[in-house]
């Protein structure tokens, strides 16, 4: 029997942790859920200052010419709380029947959602991003019973991890995928008419000079996204989700977006990558608040490694 290292048995009892936190608020009523994952948002908002600072910055780039000063910080502790939100609905939603799934999730424009749906050879990319309550997108496409390939980032724990990447369950047709290593493949699946759900927000990597106009600042895009809609052929259909006052959740699904291709590779994968970002802009505007605003969208945090290269270079004559 193989033995667990010292930092592997941590992960495992972090696992364990999860297990029991999915226990308690899948026992609780969900108004006392809601309000315990609200809390432990706010917690968050308390005890992670960097995170804390990368939202105020985000939010700072994206409405300081629009928002005030005080805006902007109750936006950002609302925006911990969503995330506090999303950590109960991860779990809650697994349980739900398919009448709860009916009276929670209001449908809008599923003519668009059938007209794709249509039968055809072309493959579908189903745009979704880090707005809004993107487990309950999952849970809407499980409800119509939608075959997909689903594109995710693994996490640090392994075993975290894989529970995310099997909690889907065999029945519902939903197959995930690391993100690192299967483009051709997706774009093989494409070409065979099947669909792709993934979350296309991903801040891209500065130094590959993909840049978008994001929220009027220029923000590295992460072309990937681009690239197998455009080589895969495929058809764009826009899915959000987000969060209603009185705890119910509208999915809307928005009319197709039509690819603007010039022939130059480059250049193609710059203005997919704008088209996909115009309509996430368009999305976050609808509730700023449930917008996921902790990590870096604009500009990395500079590591310990490139300060310490950075001050080398200073201090070097001229």
């Amino acid at each position: 029997m193989r033995r667990l290292s010292l930092p592997l048995f941590f992960q495992f009892l972090v696992f364990l942790l999860v297990k029991l936190l999915e226990a308690a608020l899948c026992a609780l009523p969900e108004r006392a859920a809601n309000a315990l994952g609200r809390f432990l948002g706010r917690l968050g908002y308390v005890l992670f200052p960097d995170r804390r600072k990368a939202a105020i910055e985000n939010l700072t780039i994206a409405f300081g010419k629009e928002k005030s000063r005080d805006w902007i910080v109750r936006t950002a502790l609302k925006s911990f709380e969503h995330l506090g939100l999303l950590g109960v609905e991860f779990f809650r939603i697994r349980q739900w029947s398919e009448e709860e799934m009916a009276s929670h999730i209001l449908l809008k424009g599923k003519e668009a959602f059938d007209l794709a749906m249509l039968p055809g050879n072309d493959g579908i990319v189903l745009l979704n991003s880090h707005f809004g309550c993107f487990e309950v997108s999952a849970a809407t496409i499980k409800h119509l019973g939608v075959r997909l390939n689903l594109v995710m980032t693994p996490l640090k724990n392994p075993f975290i991890s894989r529970y995310m990447f099997t909690r889907a369950g065999k029945h519902t047709g939903i197959r995930t995928f690391p993100h690192k290593g299967v483009v051709k493949e997706m774009i093989s699946r494409l070409h065979q008419g099947e669909m792709l759900a993934c979350l296309a927000d991903q801040r891209g990597d500065a130094e590959r000079g993909i840049f978008v106009n994001y929220f009027g600042t220029p923000a590295p895009a992460n072309e990937v996204f681009a690239k197998m809609a455009i080589e895969g052929k495929a058809r764009i259909l826009p899915l959000c989700t987000y969060r209603l006052e009185d705890g119910r959740y509208q999915s809307i699904f928005g009319e197709e977006i039509h690819l603007h291709l010039t022939g130059d590779a480059r250049q193609d994968l710059i203005n997919v990558s704008q088209q996909f970002h115009d309509k996430f802009e368009e999305w976050i505007r609808l509730d700023p608040t449930q917008a996921f605003w902790v990590q870096r969208k604009w500009r990395r945090k500079q590591s310990r490694r490139r300060k310490k290269l950075a001050k080398t270079l200073q201090s070097k004559p001229a």
